[in-house]
């Protein structure tokens, strides 16, 4: 018997199952109706409490069709869209609340799941994993050693300007391509942050002027690595370079009571209403809409990597959004939870990955 009802219960978790159970309610009903209101000899017809106790039912029997088999439809169709724009389903049987359109539909998650999850598929991404991890090794060490050999020579030559630059340069490269996911401090960003600046001094001169201000116990917060300088170089690209004359980028970092804020402002060209807001439109899709972050190619495309993978980490209520007068400057807005060393480990949100999360604990 306890069998029976586990199954029965069971059955009951498929919108087939409950559109035909519906189905039949349905007709059941229609026979009733019939039966009563259109019998031989009249009787029965214009009973008002027969009449109110048939509303009672199809009111309730909508509310069934909504509840049962609408809503649900719904909810597996939202979430097979977001299996389809990447989002992995969850496990086969965490959720036992969970509502399938057929038993087809939930043999086909579980196998999905167990592919996904199979020792063949592991292996096959570890083994890919250590390919490019090796091939990651060779070509940043030949890049270092042909920055450095450029460098000697520039210093033999005397051309102190050259060895500079290419010595800036190969501190860039050494802080991007090394443990690029790992989670670093504000002090570490804002010093490549220095560094790139630096390097695109040569090429503007006196144009470019940089001004920090951070509190003074800002710089042992984290944030994910390459998270300033993208910013900064849009700063730069998109505001300083289009302006006549000298331009000024500040950053500013400031702890609120629940946030760590993070402003890139620069007195540059700016940009108009429409495309402000076309702008901040792709930055609120994020993740969820990634299409949306590529449908325009001038600008934007460094933002919304960031603010994508700052949500990644950390969740929606966190990201960048922007601020900008046409022919003022722009400001680029960024929020963070205050982690630090501390609590990285308790801040991360539970949507990351245990392999990932690993990776950015350590």
């Amino acid at each position: 018997m306890d069998k029976f009802v586990s199954q029965l219960k069971n059955r009951f978790r498929y919108i087939s199952f409950r559109t035909m159970l519906t189905f039949a309610l349905l007709l059941l009903y229609v026979v009733l109706l019939f039966a009563l209101y259109v019998p031989e000899n009249g009787a029965g017809r214009g009973n008002p409490i027969c009449l109110a106790l048939f509303l009672v039912f199809f009111i309730l029997l909508l509310l069934l069709i909504w509840f049962w088999i609408l809503r649900p439809f719904f909810k597996s169709e939202y979430e097979t869209r977001r299996l389809i724009e990447g989002y992995l389903a969850i496990e086969p049987g965490e959720d036992t609340n969970q509502t399938l359109l057929t038993p087809a539909v939930n043999e086909a998650e579980k196998s999905i799941f167990h592919i996904l999850n199979s020792p063949q598929t592991m292996n096959l991404n570890k083994r890919q994993a250590q390919y490019l991890a090796l091939q990651n090794q060779i070509n940043p060490h030949f890049l270092y050693n042909t920055l450095d050999g450029i460098r000697s020579e520039a210093l033999i030559a005397g051309l102190k300007s050259i060895a500079d630059m290419t010595e800036a340069l190969a501190t860039f490269f050494r802080y991007t391509i090394s443990n690029v996911e790992n989670l670093v401090t504000v002090e570490q960003e804002l010093d490549n942050c220095r560094n790139y600046f630096k390097i695109q001094q040569y090429r503007f001169g006196d144009r470019l002027q940089l001004k920090i201000l951070a509190e003074e116990d800002s710089g042992s917060y984290l944030l994910p690595k390459l998270t300033l300088q993208p910013i900064l170089e849009n700063s730069i690209i998109h505001g300083t370079e289009m302006k006549i004359g000298a331009g000024l980028t500040t950053i500013r970092i400031r702890r609120m009571e629940l946030r760590l804020l993070i402003e890139v402002e620069d007195d540059g060209v700016g940009m108009d209403e429409e495309t402000l807001e076309r702008l901040n439109r792709r930055l609120d899709y994020g993740m969820e809409h990634p299409d949306e972050t590529q449908k325009s190619s001038g600008g934007g495309i460094a933002l919304a990597n960031v603010n994508n993978r700052v949500r990644l980490l950390f969740g929606q209520e966190y990201g960048i959004h922007v601020y900008s007068l046409k022919n003022v400057g722009t400001t680029v807005t960024l929020s963070l939870p205050p982690v630090t060393e501390e609590t990285k480990k308790e801040q991360l949100v539970s949507g990351v990955g245990a392999g990932t999360k690993e990776r950015l604990i350590r």
